[in-house]
């Protein structure tokens, strides 16, 4: 009897510490959503901020056509993890890129001042990142924003000219993630993006990629329209992302002396 309970407190006591090693353990991120006025409209934005160490920067991340901030999710949740605050707003318009263009450019003067329950963050410490439509409207306000960390583009698409224009007043580094030529992605439209960054870093096809695998979650409704998504080819890409946006808001990421070739892998 006495060796069952002398076994029951060992158990108990290794349950005790198990839950207060956990309870030591900081979260990975801490979500939080707010309301603010962008370009006119009240819309929702999500906060993923580091759980553990001070912040290394921020990245505004903006989702693509009849998107909303839910379809960044995991992405958000990347970033904070890597010490990047992930700030990831509703976008006020369906058609309007050049509204939600300048909506971004509002969020980060306002970021710049102290908004969202965050410290004031300088353009040198902001990344933005945009998919497909809000790889649009990030460049055409990227190229108003001349002191940022860096753009990163993901299969941004481009019907109008608008962005191959805006690119090509980029101050700030630029990185394009491409999927594979489809009707989504307006058959590799942001390649011309790409090529007409003057400071572009790279330009990567992920081979096998779809234009569905640069949000997660995805859905069925993307997937049906746009091809099918993998679980592993939207890792590789939220990876490629977030590795980008850290190297440069550390300033690590070296310009390349031939401006970028595209590279596919």
């Amino acid at each position: 009897m006495r060796s069952v309970i002398t076994l029951l407190r060992c158990s108990l006591l290794t349950a005790c510490l198990v839950c207060a090693a956990a309870l030591a353990q900081p979260a990975p991120f801490i979500l939080h959503t707010d309301v603010v006025e962008l370009d006119g409209h009240r819309v929702h934005v999500d906060v993923y901020e580091p759980g553990g160490e001070p912040s290394d920067g921020v990245a505004i991340v903006a989702h693509g056509f009849t998107r909303s901030r839910a379809r960044h999710r995991d992405l958000g949740e990347a970033l904070a993890a890597a010490g990047v605050t992930a700030v990831i707003p509703d976008l006020p318009y369906i058609l309007n890129h050049w509204g939600n263009g300048h909506a971004i450019e509002e969020l980060a003067h306002q970021l710049e001042t102290g908004a969202l329950g965050l410290a004031p963050v300088e353009q040198s410490r902001l990344v933005l990142v945009g998919t497909s439509a809000g790889g649009l409207a990030t460049v055409l306000a990227a190229a108003k924003l001349p002191h940022l960390a860096g753009w990163v583009g993901l299969d941004p698409v481009d019907r109008t000219g608008s962005g191959v224009h805006a690119a090509s007043q980029l101050t700030a580094p630029a990185v394009v993630l491409l999927a594979e030529p489809s009707g989504c992605n307006l058959f590799g439209s942001g390649r011309s993006i790409a090529r007409a960054v003057p400071g572009l870093l790279r330009s990567v096809v992920l081979s096998g990629a779809s234009h569905c695998d640069f949000e997660g979650p995805t859905n069925r409704v993307c997937q049906r329209i746009c091809g099918g998504s993998s679980s592993e080819m939207q890792l590789r890409a939220r990876e490629e992302t977030v590795g980008a946006v850290v190297d440069m808001l550390r300033g690590s990421i070296a310009r390349p002396a031939d401006g970028g070739p595209e590279v596919a892998h």
